[in-house]
C-alpha cells in the first residue's frame, strides 16, 4: 500500500468518525426536536443539516474515491517525442525545423507549457526510422487534453535543403507558425501518473511544391499526428545514448542515465532497458571485439556501470508499482531530517535517514527522498521505459541507403546515400543473437527481407581488413517498395472513394489523366486547416468535391487505395 493510499484511509477513518459523532448528536437533536415541531418539518431540518455536513465533510476531504479532477491540485508528467513520416530522400537532405515551443491545451489548468526555448533545430529527415526524446514536463496539472499547439520559429522555422545544389529554402509558415494539433481521442493525465506523446510530422505530406515559370516554389501545409503511447500502440523506434547506471539481473534490466533532455526536474534523465529474449548486446569498446555480438549476461555485469552506451528499442507503457512506494510510517525519518528511499529495496535493508541538503545532493538514481511525513520531496525514477532490442557499447557507425543486392545469411551489399557501394555483413552467432534485423516499428524480419531496392538504415562497425560494414541493427523500410502518392483536386465524390485531378506534371502510378482513388477500409484522414492566425489539423475529415487533397497509397488498376488522406482547408484570405 503507497503513501497515498494510507493517506486517504487516515482521511476516510476520520472522516467516519465525525459522521458517527454527528449522527449522535442528530439523534439526540430529534428527539428534542420532536417534542415540540412536527414530524415533516423536524425531518426537514434533519435532511438539510445532514447534506450541510455531507458537503462540508466532502469538500474538507477533497472529494471521494480517486477522483482525478484538476481543481485538485494534483500534477503528472508528460514527455514529447519526435518522429518523422518519410519524405523523399533525393529531393532534400535536410529538413530542419526550429521548435520554440509546445503547450498542452484543455483542462481546468487552460495552456499548459511542455517545452518553452531555447530553441531547439531538430532535421526531420534523420527520425524517418526513430522516434526521439525532444521534452518532458513534470508538474503538468491532471485532467483531460485534447489539444497540443506547436509553435515553429518564425519566419525561418523551416529550412529545407536541397540534395541536388544544398540550397536553403524557407517556406512562409502558416499561422505565424502556430500549429494546433489534435490528438486521436482525447487523453487523461491522473495524478502521479505519466504519459508520453508522439508527434509525427509528416514532412513528405506536409511539403507542396508549385512550379512557377521554370522554378520550384515550396509552399508549408503542416501534417502532423498526435499519437499517446500505451500498451496498444508503442510508436516507432527508440534510440537513446547514455551511461549505465545500474544492472539488475533479477528483473534483466539495466538504468540508463543521462538519456533524456532535461525538464523541470533535470534529475531525472533516466531510462529503464528491459531485456527479453529478442534483445541482442554488442561491443566496440575493447579491442578484442570490433562490433562484436555478446550473451547478455556480459552487459549485466556490475563492471558496466559508468560505461556509456546506447539503446534502440520500443517505448514500454510503466509505472511504478504501489508496492514500489510501501513505506511504513516508522521508517519515516525524524524531525528535520530525510531519508533516501530505495524502488524495490525492503524497509531494514533502507539507508539511514540524515540532514536534507546532503541526501539531496547525492541522491542516486531510481531512489526518491522523503521528509519527515513521508512526502516525496525529490524523486529520481527514470521517467521512460524500453524494452530493448539492441544495446551497442562503444562507437558505431550509422548509414543510410538503399540495398544494392538481396541478402543471404551472410550479408548483403547498399548503395549509401555518399554514393558508395558497401558491403554488410550480417552477425549470427551460437547461442545468443545476433544482427537484429528490424522495421521501424520493432518488428523483427529475418534477412529475406533485405531486397533491392529497399530504404534501410545499418548500425554497424567498419572493418578494415575487409573493407566492410560488420552490422549490429538494420532497420529496413518495409512501405517504400509499393507506396504511391498523389497531390490534387477532389473532380467528384463516388461510392467507395473520388476522381482525384492531379496537378500540373504530375502522373502517379503512372496514369495520366485524372483517376480513381479507393479509400481502405482502415484509411488515416487528416484535416488541415489554415487561418491567418493559426493552422487546426485534426485527425478527421470527409472528401468533397472542390477540395485540394493529398493522398498516399497502393497503386491497382486504373487508379490508386489510399492508407492516407489529407484534405487541405485553406482559409487565409
Amino acid at each position: 500500500m503507497g503513501i497515498k493510499s494510507r493517506l486517504n484511509e487516515r482521511v476516510i477513518g476520520f472522516g467516519l468518525e465525525l459522521m458517527y459523532l454527528f449522527s449522535h448528536w442528530l439523534a439526540i437533536f430529534t428527539l428534542q426536536l420532536g417534542a415540540k415541531m412536527k414530524t415533516l418539518h423536524s425531518d426537514r431540518i434533519l435532511n438539510s443539516l445532514w447534506v450541510l455536513f455531507c458537503v462540508a465533510l466532502v469538500s474538507a476531504c477533497g472529494g471521494g474515491g480517486d477522483s482525478q479532477d484538476t481543481s485538485s491540485g494534483g500534477t503528472g508528467s508528460v514527455g514529447i517525442m519526435l518522429t518523422d513520416a518519410p519524405a523523399d530522400p533525393e529531393l532534400f537532405s535536410a529538413i530542419n525545423a526550429t521548435i520554440e515551443r509546445i503547450e498542452l491545451i484543455g483542462g481546468d489548468a487552460g495552456r499548459v507549457e511542455i517545452f518553452d526555448g531555447p530553441a531547439e533545430t531538430v532535421d526531420l529527415l534523420s527520425l524517418r526510422n526513430e522516434s526521439m526524446p525532444f521534452a518532458f514536463q513534470d508538474s503538468v496539472p491532471a485532467g483531460s487534453y485534447c489539444k497540443i499547439r506547436l509553435t515553429l520559429a518564425n519566419p525561418d522555422g523551416l529550412e529545407l535543403v536541397l540534395a541536388e545544389d544544398g540550397t536553403s529554402h524557407y517556406p512562409k509558415l502558416p499561422g505565424n507558425g502556430k500549429l494546433d494539433l489534435q490528438a486521436r481521442g482525447c487523453f487523461t493525465l491522473t495524478e502521479g501518473g505519466s504519459i508520453t506523446l508522439q508527434l509525427d510530422l509528416d514532412a513528405g505530406n506536409s511539403i507542396h511544391i508549385v512550379k512557377r515559370g521554370n522554378r520550384d516554389v515550396f509552399n508549408f501545409r503542416p501534417v502532423i499526428f498526435v499519437d499517446v503511447l500505451d500498451a496498444e500502440f508503442t510508436g516507432r523506434l527508440v534510440r537513446v545514448d547514455g551511461v549505465i547506471a545500474g544492472v539488475d539481473d533479477d528483473t534483466d534490466s539495466l538504468l540508463l542515465c543521462d538519456a533524456l533532455p532535461a525538464g523541470q526536474d533535470d534529475d531525472r534523465d533516466c531510462v529503464k532497458v528491459f531485456l527479453g529474449a529478442d534483445s541482442a548486446f554488442f561491443v566496440n569498446a575493447d579491442p578484442a571485439y570490433q562490433g562484436d555480438a555478446r550473451p547478455l549476461d556480459e552487459l549485466l555485469n556490475e563492471g558496466n556501470v559508468g560505461n556509456p552506451a546506447i539503446v534502440v528499442g520500443l517505448h514500454r507503457s510503466f509505472d511504478y508499482p504501489d508496492e514500489d512506494l510501501d513505506i511504513p510510517s516508522d521508517a519515516f525519518p525524524p524531525s528535520g531530517e530525510c531519508r533516501v528511499w530505495l524502488t524495490g529495496v525492503e524497509p531494514v535493508d533502507q539507508p539511514e535517514a540524515g540532514l536534507c541538503d546532503e541526501l539531496e545532493a547525492s541522491l542516486p538514481a531510481d531512489a526518491v527522498l522523503i521528509d519527515e511525513e513521508g512526502v516525496i520531496i525529490r524523486d529520481h525514477r527514470p521517467r521512460m521505459a524500453l524494452d530493448g532490442l539492441a544495446v551497442e557499447m562503444g562507437d558505431f557507425s550509422q548509414i543510410e541507403g538503399a540495398v544494392a543486392s538481396d541478402a543471404d545469411t551472410q550479408g548483403f551489399t547498399m548503395t549509401t546515400e555518399a554514393a558508395e557501394l558497401l558491403a554488410v555483413e550480417l552477425q549470427d552467432p551460437v547461442g545468443y543473437n545476433g544482427t537484429r534485423i528490424i522495421t521501424k516499428h520493432g518488428e523483427l524480419l529475418d534477412y529475406t527481407a533485405i531486397t533491392v531496392p529497399r530504404l534501410l538504415q545499418v548500425d554497424g562497425v567498419r572493418q578494415p581488413a575487409t573493407d566492410s560494414l560488420k552490422a549490429a541493427v538494420v532497420i529496413v523500410d518495409t512501405s517504400n517498395a509499393s507506396q504511391a502518392a498523389a497531390e490534387g483536386s477532389v473532380a467528384s465524390v463516388e461510392t467507395d472513394g473520388f476522381i482525384l485531378t492531379p496537378e500540373a506534371g504530375s502522373t502517379p502510378c503512372g496514369l495520366v489523366g485524372d483517376l480513381f482513388v479507393t479509400l481502405a477500409d482502415s484509411v488515416n484522414v487528416t484535416t488541415v486547416i489554415i487561418t491567418d492566425d493559426t493552422v487546426d489539423i485534426i485527425p478527421d475529415g470527409v472528401a468533397e468535391a472542390g477540395q485540394s487533397v493529398g493522398v498516399k497509397g497502393i497503386c491497382e488498376a486504373g487508379g490508386l487505395t489510399a492508407s492516407d488522406l489529407v484534405i487541405i482547408d485553406d482559409q487565409r484570405l
